[in-house]
């Protein structure tokens, strides 16, 4: 008896015949936004694909990552109280945080020249 009330499976008044809807427009909106604005349907090449996936996750995640690796190093440095073998361990880590912002560097460097000489080898 109170289930119609509580599930609202009917409102009262009316008979159950909606009609349903003429045209179901569904739009998805591209999470990357790849595609170069002005191209048809701003669509997306693999290289943009890739492009975008390298800037917008890999990068930021990567910077994060090399920022708390230094603090991490100096962190160490401040524990190590003049001990050579902690000193020697904050060396290390330093020096391989900086080693892996070259890497970061480098693969953005990278990136855009393979980028560009692709576009250049592809465009008639």
């Amino acid at each position: 008896m109170l289930l119609p009330i509580f599930s609202e499976a009917e409102e009262r008044g009316t008979t159950g015949n909606i009609p349903p809807p003429s045209k179901i427009d569904i739009k998805i909106d591209n999470p990357f936004n790849c595609g170069k604005i002005g191209t048809a349907n701003n669509s997306c090449t693999l290289m943009d694909l890739i492009t975008t996936i390298l800037n917008k996750i890999v990068m930021p995640i990567a910077a994060v990552a090399v920022v708390m690796w230094i603090i991490w190093a100096g962190f160490t440095y401040l524990m190590a109280q003049g001990k050579p073998a902690e000193i020697e361990k904050a060396h290390s880590r330093l020096l391989w945080s900086l080693v892996g912002a070259g890497i970061l560097l480098g693969a953005a460097g990278i990136s855009g020249v393979l980028q560009s000489t692709i576009e250049a080898l592809i465009a008639p």
